[in-house]
């Protein structure tokens, strides 16, 4: 296709017709653009950017990209809910190298509008750009939604002891992504069953129910994503401006992920986790008692402090976070 921006026509057949869900109550735009009004003022906006574990010509036939896809549609709803937000709509950006059809265009909004469909997700609008910059497709989705919560997440209210909670699981989305990247390997280790159970923690990125959370006691949130557990802690200490004294044992970690970790030689609390949050609240116990009435698996794994330090402990020996640097998803992708 030519570069630059894809023309109108193009855009309204392959891109506004393939989006089957609308949320009138919260968007209303008469027609998608570049900019969407909504039903209320308040809005929290954050953004995730899917690509950039994919290489290769197939696109939409590769099962990594589309699973890159998923990760990043629910980075970026996992981000409102973190302030506070309940995610309503998204934009999306798709960039295409050079060498995209028109089919390529309609195939990828095809497969995001059913995304969004299956998730009551309005696509608010977005871009869509063909550039000789890149050699795949990067999409790129901003989620946004009105405030759900009276609470603002504020560190001056704050203090010492309150505990860290952590709801989801570590490791998640880098244990399902090096599983579509070594399937080869993988079948040779372990049966189809157990690779099945590999490929199902996918389900626990959706953490869209956690909203409840801001009305039973949570001051703060903080999903955990690129550079893992540990890069989240090392951020929500910054955002907090606390220390943190968090136990190792504590921080929730499947079966299914440490399997793939020790065989890659990776870090799990370095590792690509969509689908964890860590929240601070006063009682963490009881938000955890809620949480779980809930169906929502979550568990204490610490507190903050009154110094900088970012210490985890494990077996009584103290140990401390650095700043987050490479994800541990990079050993595989060599």
């Amino acid at each position: 296709m030519r570069k630059g921006k894809v023309a109108e026509n193009i855009v309204n057949r392959s891109v506004f017709k393939t989006i089957k869900y609308r949320d009138r109550e919260y968007v209303e735009v008469a027609q998608p653009g570049d900019s969407v009004v909504t039903a209320e003022c308040q809005n929290v906006v954050s953004k995730a950017t899917a690509g950039l574990m994919f290489s290769g010509d197939l696109w939409i036939g590769d099962e990594l990209f589309l699973f890159d896809i998923r990760r990043a549609f629910f980075n970026a709803l996992s981000n409102v809910v973190a302030e506070g937000g309940r995610p309503r709509a998204v934009l999306v950006s798709l960039y295409l190298p050079a060498k995209a059809q028109e089919r390529d265009i309609k195939e990828l909004m095809r497969y995001i509008s059913s995304l969004a469909q299956e998730n009551q997700i309005d696509i608010a609008g977005g871009e869509t750009e063909v550039t000789g910059n890149i050699i795949s497709p990067v999409i790129s989705f901003t989620a946004m939604g009105p405030l759900a919560t009276e609470v603002v997440a504020d560190a001056k209210k704050l203090s010492e002891n309150m505990d860290i909670v952590m709801a989801g699981y570590s490791g998640i989305a880098g244990s399902v992504a090096t599983a579509y990247l070594k399937i080869d390997e993988l079948r040779e280790r372990f049966s189809k069953t157990y690779l099945n159970q590999i490929f199902a923690q996918e389900k626990y990125m959706d953490m869209r129910n956690l909203v409840c959370a801001w009305n039973h006691g949570v001051r703060m949130m903080h999903d955990t994503s690129r550079g893992g557990v540990y890069g989240a802690l090392f951020e929500l200490s910054s955002k907090a401006k606390k220390g943190i004294r968090v136990e190792l044992d504590m921080i929730p970690i499947l079966q299914e992920t440490v399997e793939v970790c020790e065989l890659y030689d990776m870090n799990p609390y370095k590792l690509l986790s969509n689908g964890g949050m860590l929240m601070v609240a006063e009682h963490g116990e009881e938000l955890c008692a809620f949480l779980e009435e809930q169906e929502i698996p979550a568990v204490v794994i610490g507190k903050l402090t009154e110094d900088n330090a970012k210490a985890v402990i494990k077996n009584g020996e103290i140990s401390y976070i650095e700043p987050p640097r490479k994800d541990e998803i990079s050993l595989v992708l060599q």
